[in-house]
């Protein structure tokens, strides 16, 4: 999708109901089957990566923006080939969360998590006891704690998916630890979905010339999110630091002067 245009799901909503039926009616059965899988159909433009060669790529936004299912399409984009056993770009791959729990429950088994958004054939095999998903052309994705930085050191990708960086703990021994381990193929990359925080190794990755970014508010994704949610957050935190933080998707630096950093409250975050 170029910027600036719309889904085609937006753009078959937004037509007559004949015009609806006629392009369903175009459709193969087997191209209505594939098209709840075919993600560029539905995707906001923040969901889609951007085009050129980059290294890292960053989306980030509000709460409920959407960020979790463009990772997991993006990893899907990256190990699928054009049929359910071909090789795709990507053999081995990184998830890696704040804990194993978090890593395995949001970005694996959650309601937009990578076994969600995979149609029945192309469908990784969770092994549990290796902590890895396996799809059925042979691509690995490992699951990995940023709790334990060393836990990264030994093995290689040519993928990695980073999920909530921002409130890491150790994100910057974590981080390190990833980008020594982003080795293999001829363009090894990596997309992080983080809700925004103004910690130094978000502003650092920010600032890399190799990285590019994404950016929405919640209400980017309000056709998915349930109305009294969206009422409810609007009603009390629009217009607040914390608001434009969580709901807006926006970076806030420190007040000059501030005897209290954004770094320091985290350093102090049990």
């Amino acid at each position: 999708m170029r910027p600036g245009l719309r889904s085609g799901a937006e753009l078959l909503a937004c037509a007559t109901p004949e015009e609806q039926t006629e392009f369903l009616d175009s459709l193969s059965e087997e191209t209505l089957l594939a098209l709840p899988y075919l993600f560029e159909f539905w995707a906001f433009e923040h969901q889609l990566p951007p085009e050129g060669d980059w290294r890292t790529w960053v989306i980030m936004g509000g709460r409920g923006a959407g960020k979790t299912r463009a990772g997991a399409e993006w990893v899907r984009s990256m190990v699928e080939g054009s049929r359910p056993m071909d090789m795709g770009r990507a053999r081995r791959v990184a998830l890696v969360g704040e804990t194993i729990e978090q890593t395995r429950e949001v970005m694996v088994f959650g309601e937009s998590g990578i076994l969600a958004c995979s149609p029945p054939d192309r469908r990784p095999e969770w092994q549990a006891t290796r902590k890895r998903l396996v799809w059925p052309n042979g691509a690995v994705a490992q699951v990995f704690s940023a709790h334990d930085p060393e836990s990264l050191r030994g093995p290689q990708f040519d993928a990695a998916w980073v999920d909530e960086l921002a409130k890491w703990k150790k994100a910057e021994e974590a981080w390190d630890m990833l980008q020594f381990g982003l080795r293999l193929g001829d363009c090894p990359r990596q997309c992080v979905t983080t809700t925004p925080k103004n910690v130094p190794i978000l502003k650092a990755i920010l600032g890399n010339s190799t990285t590019v970014v994404t950016r929405a508010p919640t209400e980017a994704n309000r056709a998915y999110l349930a109305a009294s949610f969206l009422e409810e957050v609007r009603a009390r935190y629009a217009g607040t630091r914390l608001g434009r933080q969580e709901l807006d998707g926006v970076l806030l630096e420190d007040a000059e002067g501030a005897l209290w950093t954004s770094a320091m409250l985290e350093d102090l975050r049990l």
